[in-house]
């Protein structure tokens, strides 16, 4: 019995298309079988177990005592706490840092900012006067590509 044989071929080709039909049938009764809706409909005379709900609504005179749920907190001067570094020393950090970006990009004060968080005045003209040259020197290194000194 050989495969070439035509009529051979003919009982294959039935069989294939049997066992196809059989697996469609079966996956069509699965799919009805186990239906929520189907089990539903036969399961009427089933008891449901009973839930207990509570009775949340108020009486129209009744008041709520006022809650006071706000908590008040001093903000710290910066998102990291208060800059503890020397004034001058910071703003001539921030400005030498600014100034490098701005000399790099070939873009002269795109960031040059001044204003800090120090609450004294001396502190806030210090961080500027620090600043003011840290920025010069930086963007000097910036426009050199020095910056930091590498």
């Amino acid at each position: 019995m050989t495969s070439s044989n035509p009529q051979n071929k003919g009982h294959y080709f039935i069989w294939l298309i049997l066992i196809a039909v059989l697996a469609v049938g079966i996956v069509f009764l699965k799919k009805t079988g186990g239906d929520d809706r189907n089990l539903r409909r036969e399961k009427k005379s089933v008891d449901t177990a009973s839930v207990a709900r509570p009775d949340t609504t108020l009486d129209s005179g009744v008041v709520l005592p006022p809650m006071n749920d706000t908590v008040m907190s001093p903000l710290p001067d910066t998102l990291l706490g208060r800059d503890r570094r020397n004034p001058y020393e910071a703003g001539y950090e921030d400005g030498y840092a600014a100034g490098c970006d701005d000399g790099a990009n070939d873009t002269p004060r795109a960031t040059y900012d001044e204003t800090n968080n120090f609450v004294g005045r001396k502190e806030r003209q210090d961080y500027v006067r620090g600043y003011r040259e840290g920025y010069a020197v930086g963007l000097e290194d910036g426009v050199s590509k020095q910056q930091f000194g590498i």
